[in-house]
């Protein structure tokens, strides 16, 4: 197991929302203005991220499971690449799909970060089916950012 901020950034909301349908996680929230602090101090500056405007959440599981259990870990082609734990694999996509339908422009951003310096790698726009498949099959790698679109409205549910 490795701990790894999942951050969301649901681009372009403009009012925090919260799944409340997903047990076991808790969320923290910031407000992203393009006037905006970056997130990370300079050795952990993620310039791509930081322009993204709209609101930036981090999931975690709660604190009776946090320390033995992770959404993330490390893939078998090793770090940085990582995996969804199976057991917490749909509710990463429901937390994703949650927030891409938040999204007014349905698009977010999605930062899988651990604390070590950032190539600043931003990947083009998938679907969230993609996303999972590549996140599943341990074709994810931490520090990137990676961009997920709505295609098509009928996949978020």
């Amino acid at each position: 197991m490795i701990l790894i901020d999942f951050g969301i950034i649901c681009r372009e909301q403009k009012k925090r929302s919260f799944p409340r349908s997903i047990p076991k996680v808790r969320f923290q929230s910031h407000i992203r203005r393009e006037n905006s602090e970056a997130m990370y101090d300079d050795f952990y500056h993620f310039e791509a991220a930081d322009k993204l405007t709209g609101i930036w959440y981090f999931a975690w599981l709660t604190d009776d499971i946090f320390l033995e259990q992770s959404f993330f870990d490390i893939a078998d082609k090793g770090s940085p690449w990582i995996y969804a734990v199976p057991e917490w694999e749909e509710t990463v996509r429901a937390i994703l799909a949650f927030y891409l339908k938040a999204s007014p422009i349905h698009k977010i951003a999605v930062l899988p970060r651990i604390q070590d310096r950032s190539a600043n790698v931003t990947h083009a726009e998938c679907t969230l089916d993609e996303f999972m498949d590549k996140l599943k099959a341990g074709d994810i790698r931490w520090n990137e950012l990676y961009n997920i679109g709505e295609n098509n409205r009928a996949e978020v549910k």
